[in-house]
């Protein structure tokens, strides 16, 4: 199950909308913002599932 993330578009946390898309180089996985529409990641299915293991920093320009 998908985690709730905060958008940084729009500031707001949803679940993403996930989709497989067929691209010219392979399949694109593709998370977007269930609030605004705007693409949070995309990377090629055939990668595997890094995003877990990807770590996020507080972004200090933005207020919490």
């Amino acid at each position: 199950m998908e985690k709730e993330v905060e958008c940084p578009w729009c500031g707001k946390k949803a679940v993403p909308k996930i989709q497989i898309l067929k691209k010219e180089k392979g399949n694109v996985r593709e998370r977007r913002c269930t609030s605004c529409g705007k693409v949070l990641a995309a990377y090629l299915v055939e990668e595997g599932n890094f995003m877990k293991k990807i770590r996020k920093f507080q972004n200090e320009g933005r207020p919490a």
